[in-house]
């Protein structure tokens, strides 16, 4: 199959707006449930990437959508997987499993709950950052959709970060990120619990912090990136969206994104804690705009 990597711009027609009111869907009785599990409405933007080989399928990282027609990714997911037969975006699924063409329900309890089918939409190009070089710096890309996602409760995009938000905002904070569990070492398989998707808290630290337990290709880390501290069972795959709250007249009004993971190691001290390191999004909201022909 032919595939098109673009290192610059993708050609578009004028696009609606991708934040306001209609992105970054937040029920507040959701936002104070303590289960890990989520509700299968909950998160809709999540996007599992699919790539189909002579070998089968693989899903070997995330996506966030931001549009009807374009999802965020890591460019190292883009750009580590270019012998495929056929790239796609499963959105909407609530179960990480091989039946993703018919809807996942759990019964947790009396309660009993399904999410629909999810919805399968090819990848007709990608975007990657024209500065990434095969590391930490500039690990952003965007995804341009065969077709618009048909918005549902299962199915919508998050908001961009609002304007302004500041360098240090998220340090000393615990944020949520969402998606399905990493395995934590090759071909471990996740258990009938550990295949749904989940919520968990990563608490955000300072970069000088990072940089003084960190891997030395770590000392580069700039404004450009987020780092954080989460457990080591909990790890999810990169590309995940890590989320913050925008508050309109004190009330939590939706979700925006924050950053996506894009590596991790884990500590020897404390243990079973893997420290996460995020490209940012706020720096990088005009490139993705400008790509999407917004701006």
């Amino acid at each position: 199959m032919f595939f098109h990597f673009i290192l610059g711009l993708l050609a578009t027609n004028l696009l609606t707006p991708i934040y306001g009111l209609h992105c970054g869907k937040l029920l507040e009785n959701q936002l104070y449930s303590r289960n890990e599990i989520t509700a299968p409405d909950e998160y809709p933007w999540i996007g599992r990437v699919g790539y189909v080989t002579e070998n089968g399928t693989s899903f070997p990282c995330f996506s966030v959508l931001i549009h009807q027609r374009y999802a965020i990714l890591t460019a190292f997911c883009a750009l580590s997987n270019a012998e495929f037969d056929e790239s796609f975006i499963l959105f909407g699924n609530w179960r990480e499993n091989e039946s993703f063409e018919v809807r996942d329900c759990r019964r947790e309890g009396n309660i009993f709950q399904c999410a629909a089918a999810p919805q399968k939409v090819d990848i007709s190009e990608l975007v990657v950052h024209p500065e990434y070089k095969n590391d930490i710096k500039h690990n952003i890309a965007l995804a341009k959709l065969g077709r618009d996602v048909e918005f549902t409760d299962y199915v919508q995009p998050i908001c961009l970060p609002p304007v302004p938000e500041n360098d240090g905002s998220h340090i000393a904070q615990r944020l949520e990120i969402a998606g399905f569990r990493r395995p934590l070492w090759e071909g471990q398989k996740a258990d009938e619990e550990g295949e749904w998707r989940r919520k968990v808290h990563v608490f955000m630290a300072s970069r000088e912090f990072c940089k003084s337990v960190a891997y030395p290709d770590w000392q580069n880390l700039s404004r450009n990136h987020l780092c954080a501290l989460g457990e080591e069972e909990k790890t999810l795959y990169f590309g995940s969206p890590l989320m913050g709250i925008e508050v309109v007249d004190e009330k939590p009004r939706n979700f925006y994104l924050v950053g996506i993971p894009i590596s991790y190691m884990l500590l020897n001290s404390p243990k079973n804690l893997t420290m996460q390191i995020f490209t940012r999004i706020s720096p990088y909201k005009k490139w993705i705009l400008k790509n999407i022909a917004v701006i």
